[in-house]
């Protein structure tokens, strides 16, 4: 038991040193980072920015305009853009786009983000136009010197991330929290790791990466948080760790933003793996690996306190006075993080709710309790209930926001829920599943709301097919270069960002309006 005892507190200790040495550094101005990049046009890297989107028309157009504006010679970027399956008249906006390239995929499939990315990346792998990969979500807003900045770092590192910065207002408590919890992320714990040139992970959401240095690897695996995970692991292995660079900013409306951390078992399990390859001169993959193991902050408090009331009343490997010093080294390190994040008075009650908000998390993603709770939920699951759910867009008129519908089948009934994270608008049950969408957007509707769906613009025309439900139908929009002939099919809840509104009536409104011969 006092070897275990004396195991924790080791690990404490040196996580508490740690903190402190990140909030000296802290102080540290400026980096190679923050230098200035020069007039000189051999200074300017060629960009290869690559954009992926599945019906984000008007994102795709501000995004493009945004790169377009740029204090950065635009002989020296070319866009690349991957059209996924898209029915809302992208390719349309493009064409006539000087330096914007197209990958148009538009055989009846949506591939997904990271199978697109790696069918472009291989494409153009044989091409020498261009020095360096951008990889940027298309929901994400930059300033006009992001281009700059992104220079500024590939010139001095093969690959690097940048922070995710949230705007908007209206979030309910946790949401807060969470954004909170990211802000101080961003602003300490991954700038005062970048200052002491430590690896970060990469993030899909923005990513700049050297051409040369990808082919070197041969590979980037984007799938999901766990995959960028250990893949980060393996480019410190190479000795070529990802860095965090806090210049290159992006921007992500507060309700489009996500936190995602990969999942503490598989840590755990990463740490395992890679704790007898840690013996090495890379001294930046052995903290890479030990930084898998890092405590929260509170853990560390709470700990580090429960040592300083024992070590008071009984015998311990340290003295008091050691374990008083370590403690006050880790207050010391806390009271400057929060100093350097910039917080107010009421985003310090929300970092300290956090610890709360993460152990609930934990809770419901324990194994036994997520196992209980999988099993109850299929219990509530009848065998004749189906379920198709789809992404969608809303709009109030001025901004669009991602939501989600569930079509519902339940005994022979339709119903749709409209789901906004944790608001949520149901339907009656209806006999066909357009007569329980029509009251769904009506619901919406009163509360100023309209669905971007392909039922809801005056374009889309019902195919009559003899079956109950009649999801099927056509887009009669005259798009550009549209031969004769030519048929667009889709469904009733496709997502169109160029959907252009019709006045909704009801299947009985349809039938009253008949002249009967």
């Amino acid at each position: 038991m006092e070897l275990i005892l004396d195991l924790i507190y080791i690990y404490i200790a040196v996580f508490s040193v740690y903190f402190f040495v990140m909030g000296i550094i802290s102080f540290k101005n400026k980096t190679i980072f923050d230098k200035d990049i020069t007039n000189n046009d051999n200074q300017y890297l060629k960009f290869a920015v690559v954009l992926y989107s599945h019906n984000n028309y008007n994102e795709l157009k501000r995004l493009i305009n945004q790169i377009k504006t740029q204090k950065y010679p635009n002989n020296h970027v070319t866009i690349y853009t991957i059209l996924d399956n898209c029915s809302d008249h992208s390719v349309e906006l493009l064409e006539n786009e000087e330096f914007v390239k197209i990958m148009n995929i538009n055989d009846g499939i949506t591939i997904g983000k990271d199978q697109a990315v790696s069918i472009l990346i291989e494409d153009l792998r044989e091409r020498n136009n261009f020095d360096s990969y951008i990889f940027i979500d298309i929901n994400r807003y930059i300033d006009e010197n992001f281009l700059e900045c992104v220079n500024n770092s590939m010139r001095h590192y093969p690959i690097t991330t940048g922070q995710t910065i949230t705007i908007g207002n209206n979030l309910q408590l946790s949401e807060k929290i969470k954004l909170c919890y990211e802000k101080y992320l961003n602003d300490f714990i991954f700038k005062s790791r970048a200052k002491l040139g430590l690896a970060a992970n990469i993030n899909e959401h923005i990513l700049c990466v050297n051409k040369k240095f990808l082919e070197k690897i041969d590979s980037l695996d984007l799938n999901n948080v766990n995959s960028q995970l250990k893949y980060s692991l393996l480019l410190s292995k190479l000795k070529c760790p990802c860095l965090f660079d806090y210049n290159i900013k992006t921007y992500i409306k507060s309700f489009e933003y996500e936190i995602e951390k990969p999942s503490l078992s598989y840590r755990l399990k990463l740490f395992k793996n890679c704790v007898m390859q840690i013996f090495t001169r890379n001294y930046k993959f052995t903290e890479h690996v030990f930084s898998l193991i890092v405590p929260s902050g509170f853990v560390a408090f709470m700990v580090s306190l429960f040592f300083l009331i024992f070590t008071a009343k009984y015998y311990f490997i340290f003295n008091f006075s050691v374990v008083f010093l370590i403690f006050s080294m880790l207050l010391l390190g806390f009271a400057i993080s929060i100093l350097k994040s910039e917080m107010l008075a009421k985003d310090f009650l929300y970092l300290i709710l956090y610890p709360i908000y993460s152990c609930k998390h934990i809770f419901l993603n324990f194994p036994p309790n997520r196992f209980i709770i999988k099993l109850l939920q299929k219990n509530k699951k009848s065998s004749d209930i189906q379920k198709y759910s789809v992404k969608v867009l809303a709009t109030n008129g001025q901004s669009e926001i991602p939501c989600k519908l569930d079509l519902i089948s339940e005994n022979g009934l339709a119903k749709v829920v409209f789901t906004f994270k944790n608001k949520k608008f149901t339907s009656s049950r209806q006999i066909r599943m357009v007569e329980a969408l029509i009251e769904l957007i009506r619901k919406l509707n009163d509360y100023g709301f309209d669905l971007k769906i392909c039922y809801c613009c005056k374009y889309f025309e019902s195919i009559i097919d003899g079956t109950q439900n009649m999801i099927q139908g056509e887009c009669k929009f005259e798009f550009r270069n549209k031969k004769a002939g030519d048929v667009l099919k889709t469904v009733l809840w496709n997502s169109c960002s160029a959907c252009t509104p019709k006045k909704m009536t009801s299947i009985i409104d349809n039938i009253q309006n008949i002249q009967w011969k």
